[in-house]
């Protein structure tokens, strides 16, 4: 008998819930979209996007958007044309029942700009995808420069993170990725290197924002173990001989590091 009332029960419970959602389903697409509201996450700091250039992307169809019943609108397409502006990382649309068409967007993390040698600049986001600049807003991050070659229209299709394991293969702007995500996630060397510098036989050397010297490391190749060499060297000798006893301090050979005096 139990189990026959635990039967009834949830049948009843069933069809309620299918009622339910019946009636919520039918006032959804009765009801007509009100108003868009647009939530830009600023959590990463930076200020690429802004509002109107959300608006801007969907101005043609905001007449025909509101006023529309809200069941109609196909959010599948509208992230779709959002996410194709270049700082947009994700964007996410959904309707409300009191009539209302959110719009979160997501924005992509720049974690080293790039300044070419024919004078242009781009980012590298914290995907590895390459990223143009923006007219109106200048995010704080590490730099890279010097004899780089390759322009924002060679690379953008590319992404620095698919690294391939091919040495042949690989191109400074992979290299130039690793070092900046491995510095970045490092709070020491986040505080102390200020600077990626390309030199004329294409090596990496960074530049310190404690001391006058420069730390070549050749390229990306073993960084973790190159930078553990440089904290070692750090706390046993120049805090012994002072931080502008040398002009280069090299990292390229293993198992030592090969310094030259400043004359």
């Amino acid at each position: 008998m139990k189990k026959y009332i635990g039967i009834v029960g949830w049948a009843f419970l069933t069809a309620g819930l299918v009622v339910i959602l019946g009636f919520v389903g039918h006032v959804q697409s009765e009801k007509v979209c009100l108003d868009i509201k647009i939530d830009i996450d600023r959590s990463n700091g930076n200020y690429f996007v802004e509002e109107e250039d959300i608006f801007a992307m969907v101005y043609h169809e905001i007449d025909t958007l509101v006023g529309r019943p809200i069941s109609a609108i196909e959010t599948d397409r509208l992230e779709h044309k959002i996410n194709n502006h270049p700082s947009v990382s994700n964007t996410e649309i959904y309707k409300t029942v009191d009539g209302l068409l959110k719009i979160e967007v997501a924005q992509r993390t720049p974690i080293v700009r790039v300044f070419s040698y024919s004078g242009d600049s781009y980012y590298i986001d914290s995907t590895g995808k390459v990223m143009p600049r923006s007219e109106k807003y200048t995010s704080r991050v590490f730099v890279a420069n010097g004899y780089i070659y390759d322009s924002f229209k060679d690379i953008s299709h590319l992404n620095a993170k698919m690294v391939t394991d091919s040495i042949q293969d690989r191109i400074l702007i992979d290299d130039i990725f690793t070092m900046a995500e491995f510095i970045r996630r490092d709070p020491l060397w986040r505080a102390q290197i200020e600077q990626l510098y390309v030199n004329k036989d294409f090596e990496i050397e960074l530049i310190p924002r404690v001391g006058n010297h420069r730390i070549v490391v050749g390229d990306a190749t073993d960084i973790k173990k190159k930078l553990d060499k440089l904290k070692i060297f750090y706390k046993k000798g120049l805090s012994m001989t002072g931080w502008n006893e040398y002009s280069v301090i090299n990292l390229k050979f293993a198992n030592q590091v090969v310094c030259k005096k400043r004359m």
